[in-house]
């Protein structure tokens, strides 16, 4: 039962955030994280601006921009961890991740890559981030602590909002560039 619950609210939660992808509205420096928690899995979503984690939004052209979206990209992808980490003692792995630029639909990447004019190639971009993430612990994670430091790694999330799933559903307020709470 708690496996149907959990499978529905994930389900509802990726058509709200996939709504609100397909309208291209989003708020730079706002962005939402969700853990679903089941024993001792949790599978993590986070979707946002990408000018929250790289400090532009067009798809990377130059050496510089390719290199700051790959170094955040991997930081993602092997070391999640050190971004949302969990109790030492449940000895967590990460099983999958995966961390990707979505340019809003009426600026595709193909007409992005033609632009010449460094100017103009911001002009009316829209881009998120979805990210997800898979890791499995050694024991119950519900009742334990998870830290958030998303805020202290990038600078232009000013306004992070944690959505739990677990024996009970809360939303958490991330205030602080390093966050504490009970899952």
């Amino acid at each position: 039962m708690k496996t149907t619950i959990t499978v529905i609210a994930l389900l509802t939660s990726c058509k709200i955030f996939a709504h609100e992808h397909a309208l291209g509205a989003h708020e730079h420096g706002t962005i939402k994280l969700g853990m679903a928690v089941e024993k001792n899995i949790v599978e993590i979503d986070l979707d946002g601006p990408t000018e929250s984690f790289i400090s532009f939004e067009y798809l990377p052209k130059s050496k510089k921009e390719k290199k700051t979206f790959n170094d955040v990209k991997n930081l993602w992808e092997k070391n999640v961890l050190s971004l949302i980490s969990f109790d030492k003692k449940l000895d967590c792995k990460i099983i999958e991740s995966s961390f990707k630029q979505v340019i809003d639909e009426k600026e595709t990447a193909e007409e992005q890559l033609k632009i010449k004019d460094p100017k103009k190639k911001e002009e009316g971009v829209h881009s998120d981030v979805e990210a997800k993430a898979k890791i499995t612990c050694n024991g119950d994670i519900a009742g334990t602590n998870v830290q958030v430091s998303l805020k202290r790694q990038f600078k232009n999330i000013k306004k992070l909002t944690v959505e739990v799933i677990s024996t009970e559903t809360k939303s958490i307020d991330i205030k602080k560039s390093v966050q504490s709470f009970k899952i």
